[in-house]
């Protein structure tokens, strides 16, 4: 007996899906657009630290070199009265009291022809710029004849501070003491000096001064440590 083998159809199933869905595609992209701004951020702020990093050290490197000049400056002062070409005659030390300025004589320069005693005057100023700036001429010069040799020392000054420590042993904005009697070529013992910048910081320093007394000039002169009020031997430096 014969069995008819009833044929059968092949049965085709759904074709499985191997793609994205529309909504699993925009997730997908924003998951990447997330992280990408995460990344961005993170880069930003590596490299905004880094910029702060290196404005710092340029800060410190320039108030390092600033307080390198003033120091060699404290340490060469000399007792030496300067013309300011208007018939008047300034102290060896003077301190502006209406605002931060300060002059004074500075020895160990070097000694040429128009200047022999190798003598300069300087001065300390903020500038319209909030620059703390150094300027020196020679003392044989006017500051009103000739133009100076002009120095930045420091960018972003808010104040500078200036305090003389004088013989009565307290330390005076002044000089000289508005409360002391004071010879012209008197120098203060000791001076404070402070830098306050805008961000806030600020840097003091105690310099030691030169205490000098006008009547012991002649025991100075001949005391051969090798500098008078005058001027200095064996020094060369700006």
């Amino acid at each position: 007996m014969l069995v008819a083998a009833r044929s059968r159809s092949p049965q085709f199933g759904r074709a499985r899906q191997t793609g994205f869905t529309l909504i699993e595609a925009v997730v997908s992209l924003m998951l990447l657009a997330v992280m990408s701004v995460m990344s961005y951020q993170a880069v930003e702020v590596i490299l905004g630290a880094n910029d702060r990093s290196r404005g710092q050290l340029e800060d410190e490197s320039q108030l390092h070199r600033a307080w390198q000049v003033i120091s060699r400056d404290i340490m060469h002062l000399r007792p030496r009265a300067f013309a300011d070409g208007l018939g008047a005659v300034e102290p060896a030390y003077i301190t502006d009291p209406s605002e931060f300025g300060l002059r004074f004589s500075r020895g160990g320069g070097p000694m040429v022809r128009s200047n022999p005693t190798g003598i300069s005057r300087i001065e300390y100023r903020i500038n319209s710029e909030d620059q703390l700036e150094r300027l020196s001429w020679p003392i044989t010069a006017s500051a009103l004849n000739v133009e100076g040799n002009r120095v930045i020392l420091v960018n972003g000054v808010e104040d500078v501070e200036v305090e003389q420590f004088s013989r009565g042993n307290i330390f005076s904005p002044d000089w000289p003491p508005t409360n002391e009697s004071h010879h012209e070529l008197s120098l203060p013992r000791m001076i404070r000096f402070t830098i306050i910048l805008q961000n806030g910081s600020e840097t003091t320093r105690l310099l030691p001064g030169l205490a000098f007394d006008p009547s012991l000039t002649s025991g100075l002169t001949g005391s051969g440590s090798g500098s008078t009020p005058n001027g200095d031997a064996g020094t060369n430096e700006n």
